[in-house]
Formats: structure tokens, C-alpha cells, sequence
């Protein structure tokens, strides 16, 4: 069977499983290697290199764990599923990378304190060179699978062996200064290759804890989720979305949908069902839509609410309100509804509350403002 094929035919969690099994032997064949060569020659920096192809495997072996225990369907603990165990064995290959990284560095600086002949020959610099060649189609087979299904933890993966292509070339320069000029910069090489060794593992943990921690979605994701709901001619607008991922293909939506009141409940159900079902199959996520009633040619509605947008425009032009409704109170009206708080906002909550109802009382001092805060999150 063909690579195109397999990438076609089999699921994501079986491809990610078949990743790992290649980099587990892989790595492993390449370790055993290089550890002999390195011992028998006395060069840290093959030794270091030989012992940074078995911690490859070792992530190697938690990143099928992670794609086997991700592939579990949800369960009574865990509603959303396992989809997160992936981004742990991502999280786990980065921590490993920076142990390497830390531990080569020491050994490095030894050397060069207390330097030490070098045993090495042709064979060495052969056999290193089919190691590069080796780990950088390994790492192209990992650029492409994660990209393919979307995977951090292949991903760290690939930056990891193309950094081990660099890192074993730097250890190819150090053996032939050592064969042509008899100078030793093992030491020295192994610091270079710690130094990208420990860059790489900590790009690849910032961007694995990003969407542990729960970085923000996708800006397309959220453009075209707005676009279909929008599109609709019943639609006046949306706010409130929000998007939870708890790992590749298992996105949980939320929005709230604004829909002219004078529609029955029958017909705004309906369209909110047709909705789900497009973004569903378009995205393939789970969408929840909640309808949101718009008064529509009530002149005293209109007017408190473009008295109240007025005000919003005053204190900031990033604040936009929703759910406006108006009651009865005492000689005049409370004004109910939302304001959509944009990202790191001068005022606080508390601030914002007080201002906003300062400006109502000016301009009309019978009415009082009831106002929730909505933080966005997308």
C-alpha cells in the first residue's frame, strides 16, 4: 500500500499510531549506531547524539500511547473524550527535548574543560551522514502527517528530527576538523547542538501548552462560522460565541443568534436546526445555537436603545450591546441588556457600570441601566 493511500484510507488515530511505530524503530536503530561509534571513538558529541535518537524513540513510544489513548471514545469520566492525550504526549517530547538539550550542554562543557583524543575514521563520518539523511526524511514524514492530520505532537516531532539533522551535521564538522587539522571542538560542537536542541523544545512547548491552556480558535474557524449564521435572511446578527476544543475534530461551538421576535417558535426552532446542521457538516463540530428575540418597530424601544448605544459609543467605539430589552420603572425605564467587552478594555467592570449609568442619569434621570458583561473569547 502506497503512503498517498494510507493517508486516504485509514483514521487519524490509526495513522498517528503508524507515525510513532516508524519513529520508534527508526530512532531506535539510529541510537544503537551512533552509541557504538561514540564509544569506541570517545566523542561526546556522538555519544550525546547516539543517547538524543533513544530519547526520540522514547517520545516516540508516548506518542503512540497518546494517539491510542486519544482514539478512546468518550466515557461517564470523560463526556468530551480523550482527544487532550495527544497534546500531553506533545507536551511530554518537548520536556524530553529540553532534558536532552540541558544534559548535552554539561557534558559539552566538561569536554572543554577536559578534552580528550578522538578515535574516529571514514566509517564514522558515513555513517553519520546516512544519519542525517535518515532523520531528515523522517522528519519530512512528520511535517507531512502532522499537517495532513493536524497533529502538535507530530509536529514537535518533525521540529525535533530537523533539529537532529543539524545537530548530527554540527557532529560531522567536529570529526572531520579533528581528521584534517587534528584540532578537538567536540566540546564545543556539542554546545552548538544543546543550544538548538533546547530552542526547539521550548518553541515546541509554547506551542503545545498554548492550546492546553486554551489559546484562542482559529480566526477562519470563527469567520466562517459568523459568515453561514449571518448569511441566513432571518438573522440580524450574533454575539456570544464561544469554542472549546478538547483536541483535533472534537470542537464544541456556542453562539447566541439574534432573530426578529415577531417569528414563532416553531419557525425560529426550525431555522436554528437548519443552521446546526450546515455548521456541523461544514466544520465537523458540535454547535449549540441559543435565539436571541430582536423587538423590531417599537418606537420607545428604539429609542432607549440607540440612547444607550450612543452612550457605549462615548465611552468606547469597540462596545457593541445585545439582548436589549426595556420594563417599567417607577417614572421611567430600566434598561436591560449586554455589552460585549473587548480584549484588555481600560475600565473594569465595576467602572464601566458606574460611568455608563452616569451618562444615563444625565441625560435621562428617571431611567437606570441593568447591564451583564460579556468578556469575548473569540
Amino acid at each position: 500500500m502506497s503512503w498517498k493511500k494510507l493517508f486516504n484510507m485509514t483514521t487519524r488515530e490509526n495513522f498517528g499510531q503508524f507515525v510513532s511505530i516508524a519513529g520508534i524503530f527508526i530512532n531506535l536503530l539510529l541510537s544503537v549506531v551512533k552509541l557504538i561509534i561514540g564509544v569506541m571513538s570517545g566523542a561526546i558529541s556522538i555519544i550525546a547524539d547516539g543517547f538524543n535518537n533513544l530519547s526520540d524513540m522514547g517520545t516516540s513510544i508516548v506518542m503512540l500511547a497518546g494517539f491510542k489513548i486519544a482514539a478512546k471514545p468518550a466515557d461517564e469520566e470523560h463526556p468530551f473524550g480523550h482527544g487532550r492525550a495527544e497534546y500531553l504526549a506533545g507536551l511530554f517530547i518537548a520536556t524530553a527535548m529540553i532534558l536532552v538539550g540541558g544534559n548535552l550542554l554539561y557534558s559539552s562543557v566538561m569536554k572543554i574543560i577536559e578534552p580528550k583524543a578522538l578515535s574516529v575514521d571514514k566509517i564514522t563520518l558515513i555513517v553519520l551522514s546516512i544519519s542525517v539523511a535518515t532523520k531528515f526524511f523522517l522528519g519530512i514524514f512528520y511535517r507531512h502527517a502532522a499537517r495532513k492530520i493536524n497533529s502538535s505532537a507530530i509536529e514537535a516531532a518533525a521540529l525535533d528530527s530537523f533539529t537532529d539533522c543539524l545537530a548530527t551535521s554540527v557532529v560531522i564538522i567536529s570529526v572531520c576538523v579533528w581528521l584534517k587539522f587534528g584540532i578537538n571542538i567536540d566540546g564545543g560542537a556539542g554546545i552548538f547542538i544543546s543550544a538548538f536542541i533546547l530552542r526547539s523544545g521550548f518553541s515546541s512547548l509554547k506551542e503545545i501548552l498554548n492550546p492546553l491552556l486554551g489559546e484562542r480558535a482559529n480566526q477562519d474557524l470563527i469567520d466562517g462560522i459568523k459568515k453561514i449564521v449571518t448569511d441566513a435572511p432571518e438573522v440580524l446578527g450574533v454575539h456570544d460565541l464561544i469554542i472549546h476544543s478538547y483536541g483535533a475534530k472534537r470542537i464544541f461551538v456556542t453562539m447566541h443568534v439574534e432573530m426578529p421576535a415577531t417569528l414563532k417558535l416553531l419557525e425560529a426552532h426550525e431555522i436554528i436546526d437548519r443552521l446546526e446542521r450546515k455548521l456541523q457538516s461544514t466544520f465537523q463540530i458540535s454547535v449549540t445555537l441559543h435565539v436571541d428575540p430582536v423587538v423590531i418597530g417599537d418606537k420607545a424601544f428604539d429609542e432607549h436603545k440607540e440612547l444607550a448605544e450612543k452612550i457605549l459609543a462615548e465611552i468606547d467605539g469597540n462596545l457593541s450591546l445585545h439582548d436589549f430589552r426595556i420594563v417599567p420603572y417607577k417614572t421611567g425605564r430600566k434598561l436591560i441588556f449586554d455589552v460585549s467587552i473587548p480584549q484588555n478594555f481600560f475600565m473594569s467592570d465595576k467602572e464601566f457600570k458606574k460611568e455608563f449609568q452616569r451618562r444615563l442619569i444625565e441625560l435621562h434621570s428617571d431611567d437606570r441601566a441593568i447591564i451583564h458583561l460579556d468578556h469575548q473569547y473569540c
